[in-house]
């Protein structure tokens, strides 16, 4: 009876993830390994049993030779494995040390010899696998080299460049403004000339592809990735969709022994030499602090049947926001300006129609004139001007002593500026080298701050009678400031929070010797908030611009604030 309900509810759990699982490239997180088994004399051995045994957690797999002596054991996780043969009239073999990484098809021909099968023949497998049943081009990178490496920001995807026919992107070629886990690249690489956009990023099986600009939506912590693999060309047609690469990475899993670790990395600029600019510019030291910490861990909760692997991972990072730009100079927040930037003539009629002034009109309404004074075609200002009347005039006299011309601003009788203009000028700050030069400030005081944090955790389930259940599920929380999102000044802040979850739950049933099934359901969700307003924020309206009808429409988001710029 027990069996039965087993059986009834092994095969609903089967049904329910095929029915439910979305409609999406089902990638393989697993490895296999096949060979043909032979007796001394090169005969095949039919009916042989191979079991193929997870030396860190006891999961097996088993199958027996087909009658040309071949085999194949399908849906291995990733892992440490010794391979033992059995068959009636022949010595026990065993080899081990066999490494099965993600997308493995491992060949391994076995030779039987001639005894009693309590007489045992052990083979350490060749470090070196070579794989000669897939047409599969890629690598795969473990954990021990991922770690080893020094990983500016610690994101495995950095080390895609490292495969032949990989070009990382640059700014001209694609559009990057989905940084993931906070500032960590997405890591939108060239393969094989294809386009950056077309490329699969998959954790655990499951797709983590963002949806804009196509690059990765999620990174594990760098401690909790067991391997990752990225296939390059000629992958096999579960991966279909993509003419790029597929970057096929597996998180680790729980052990029959407690293991786990715990780091924490610092940068800080404390350590390090003023920049060349910055010296240059008189300006302090650029202020850098990034402290990436956290943990893994995983073990058993029943031996050899249920295991669980957590991970976290925090980083803080306080960033200088450098800034080099041109700004009005003192002279001319005054109203002062050589007039080199005052060319030009007054262009449009002498007078208005239908009731509106003539920009001539305008002028001289603002700057408190006679009417008639300033005419079409009557020049800015030129050197020598000295009036806007008489026989050679001009809109703007040029002062003898200063030699620049004066447009009457706020602090004059007759305001010539427009309202909005008079309204912004407070925003602007100042320039820190006088003189009428360019680039004349320079900034690093503005901060940009990073607060992301990372929670993952794994659970594997070893069951003959419903098949090997996996469960994983992650979560990246962010909120990203930055000091000069929109405008090359203080003042203008900005905050981007994210946040991206994944869950993937996988079945694997071995239905006799000679099939298996393998079902996966996976979710992964990305949310982010780009630039949302932190700072200088002011009603159109009081700026001195006209809102509504022709004037500008404020944004129709109920409560949404306006901001300058």
């Amino acid at each position: 009876m027990q069996n039965r309900f087993n059986h009834a509810v092994s095969t609903l759990l089967l049904v329910l993830t095929m029915l439910f699982g979305p409609n999406v490239l089902r990638a393989d997180v697993t490895g296999s390994i096949l060979g043909v088994v032979r007796d001394s004399t090169q005969g095949v051995v039919a009916g042989a049993h191979i079991v193929a045994t997870n030396v860190q957690n006891n999961f097996k797999q088993e199958t027996v030779s087909a009658a040309d002596g071949s085999f194949r054991i399908l849906a291995l996780p990733a892992g440490d494995y010794k391979l033992t043969v059995t068959a009636p009239g022949f010595r026990t073999f065993t080899e081990t040390d066999i490494k099965v990484k993600v997308n493995d098809q491992l060949h391994f021909d076995v030779t039987l010899d001639v005894g009693s099968v309590a007489e045992h023949v052990e083979i350490v497998a060749n470090a070196v696998q070579v794989q000669t049943e897939s047409t599969q081009l890629g690598d795969v990178i473990d954990s021990k080299k991922m770690l080893a490496l020094p990983l500016n920001g610690r994101s495995y995807l950095d080390l895609l460049g490292l495969q032949a026919g990989v070009a990382p992107a640059t700014a001209e070629t694609i559009q990057q403004d989905r940084p993931v886990s906070g500032s960590l690249s997405p890591g939108n690489v060239s393969v094989n000339g294809q386009r950056e956009t077309a490329n699969a990023f998959l954790v655990n099986g499951g797709d983590v592809s963002e949806g804009r600009n196509l690059g990765a939506g999620l990174v594990p912590n760098l401690d909790a990735v067991e391997e990752f693999r990225l296939i390059t060309n000629s992958f096999d047609a579960e991966y279909g969709k993509f003419s790029g690469a597929v970057m096929n990475a597996i998180t680790k899993s729980g052990t029959n022994s407690f293991h786990g670790d715990a780091f924490w990395f610092l940068r800080n600029s404390a350590l390090d030499a003023n920049g060349y600019f910055a010296n240059a510019a008189g300006l302090p030291r650029t202020e850098l602090h990034r402290k990436q910490f956290g943990a893994v861990g995983g073990g058993p909760i029943l031996k050899n049947r249920l295991f669980w692997f957590a991970d976290y991972q925090g980083t803080r990072q306080t960033k200088g926001a450098e800034t080099t730009t041109t700004l009005p100079t003192v002279d001319q927040r005054q109203g002062n300006f050589d007039t080199h930037l005052l060319t030009g003539t007054v262009d449009g009629p002498l007078t208005g129609t239908g009731g509106a002034q003539s920009w001539a009109q305008v002028l001289n309404t603002r700057l408190g004139l006679p009417a008639g004074t300033i005419f079409p075609d009557e020049p800015y200002s030129f050197p020598g001007c000295t009036s806007n009347t008489g026989p050679n005039p001009c809109v703007f006299p040029v002062d003898p002593v200063s030699g620049l011309a004066h447009i009457p601003g706020p602090t004059d009788p007759n305001n010539a500026w427009v309202a909005p203009a008079s309204g912004i000028l407070p925003f602007i700050p100042a320039p820190k080298v006088a003189g009428d030069v360019s680039n004349n400030y320079t900034d690093n005081s503005q901060k940009d701050k990073e607060n992301d944090n990372k929670y993952a955790l794994k659970v594997d389930f070893i069951n003959k009678t419903t098949g090997n259940w996996s469960w994983y599920y992650t979560i990246d929380d962010s909120i990203v400031h930055s000091a000069l999102p929109f405008a090359s000044v203080p003042g203008f802040p900005s905050d981007t929070p994210s946040r991206a979850q994944q869950f993937v739950m996988s079945n694997t049933k071995t239905f006799g010797a000679t099939a298996v099934n393998e079902s996966r359901v996976s979710f992964f969700r990305t949310a982010l908030h780009k630039d949302n307003p932190a700072g200088s924020f002011a009603k159109l309206s009081s700026l001195g611009f006209v809102t509504g009808g022709l004037g500008i429409i404020p944004s129709t988001t109920p409560g949404y604030p306006e901001y300058v710029p």
